[in-house]
């Protein structure tokens, strides 16, 4: 433990003793990024240069190149225009472009040069720089997402983006594709726009969003299905899986018995009705309220009320209680019949109704009738003579 600490402490007191050295340098440097680049052909290659000056007068400083191949040209420019000496002021920095262009039928070779930085008073620096010429990057293409997984109805479509990057050194034509179940099919668009693409080309080193719709074939049963989103050039090829996850769908129908929706009832006496509730969709359907809207003065009741869980395909029987009012006349009615479920919606259904009045109140109107008539008759006999 003894033996770290003190091997600490000569390292920091090695530092501390170094640190003068560094910030009493005095003169010029020349600096750039990446002074050894790797390039596949003859066209123009840049450096950006940065000149600086460490504690210095002002001064103006000449640029130079030395060791340059044969054939090959270069050119210092700067402010738009072509230079061959900057301004430097006390621990300022000027910047400068060389731009360089190889002669044609460079064999794959390394080739070196040097810039170099002069003032006036004499102080330089040179900084070696190489070029590697016909090497190049591979082509690469890379695909992500942020939802792998995206969840939805059957009858909706499942929409996503994808971000494909061409990590290549040059501009590139990317071909899409998808492989999705049968009877699937998908549409590729850019991210804000509304235009169908299966092609797009891509500038190097660059990315962009694309939009992927995939629609489900009618019908198509609650489970999970893959899907593989593929992007392809010429020497290159990237593959992204997503999964789509259909989730079942409750569907609901109401009908009388045997898909009938009409009825027959007395006015002021109880009908009962069979209603028939059915689940036609894929998943179960969760806790059914029944409900109706009737004409004035009808009620009716439900047996059951409220259904908990109506399964997948399964019917149910309702029975509906009816009594139109006690005084309602001869004829025809509509009335709503309703079904609302937590996860399914709800569904409704008009069912007509023939009301007939009583047989008792159908006597009743013909001993009226008859007394009607006698009294008539008593009328004439008595009040007819006079």
């Amino acid at each position: 433990m003894k033996r770290n600490i003190h091997l600490v402490s000569v390292l920091v007191v090695f530092l501390m003793a170094a640190l003068p050295l560094f910030a009493d340098y005095q003169g010029l440097s020349v600096a750039t990024n990446y002074p050894s680049l790797n390039v596949s052909s003859s066209d123009m290659i840049t450096f950006d240069l940065r000149i600086k000056s460490y504690g210095l007068a002002p001064q103006r400083v000449n640029l130079s190149l030395t060791g340059l191949p044969e054939g090959w040209e270069y050119q210092f420019v700067g402010g738009g225009g072509l230079v061959n000496a900057v301004f430097t002021e006390p621990d300022s920095t000027s910047t400068v472009q060389l731009w360089v262009i190889p002669s044609d039928g460079n064999q794959e070779a390394v080739y070196s040069f040097s810039v170099h930085a002069t003032g006036e008073n004499g102080d330089s620096y040179s900084l070696p720089l190489t070029i590697t010429m016909g090497r190049q990057l591979p082509q690469r293409l890379a695909l992500d997402t942020d939802l792998p997984t995206i969840k939805g109805d059957p009858k909706s479509d499942f929409t996503f983006n994808v971000t494909l990057r061409n990590n290549s050194a040059n501009e590139t034509l990317i071909d899409l594709y998808a492989d999705v179940p049968q009877g699937f099919y998908a549409t590729f668009k850019e991210q804000y726009g509304s235009k169908t693409i299966n092609t797009l080309s891509l500038g190097a080193g660059s990315s962009r969003s694309v939009q992927v719709t995939v629609t489900p074939s009618a019908g198509v049963s609650e489970g999970a299905y893959p899907i593989t989103v593929t992007a392809r050039s010429l020497g290159a090829e990237a593959s992204l899986p997503v999964m789509l996850e259909v989730q079942g769908q409750a569907t609901l129908t109401l009908s009388g018995a045997g898909g009938i929706l009409s009825s027959s009832a007395v006015a002021g006496k109880e009908k009962v009705l069979d209603l028939e509730l059915k689940n036609t969709g894929t998943a179960n359907a969760q806790h059914i309220e029944l409900s109706s809207y009737t004409p004035s003065n009808w009620t009716i009741s439900y047996n059951p009320a409220v259904v908990e869980e109506l399964p997948a395909g399964e019917t149910v029987t309702v029975k509906a209680t009816l009594k139109p009012s006690s005084e309602a006349l001869n004829g025809d009615y509509s009335l709503t019949l309703r079904a609302n479920s937590k996860n399914a919606g709800n569904v409704s259904e008009q069912f007509r109704i023939t009301v007939r009045t009583s047989s008792i109140w159908g006597i009743v109107s013909i001993v009226i009738i008859a007394l009607a008539a006698v009294l008539l008759v008593f009328a004439v006999k008595k009040f007819g003579r006079r």
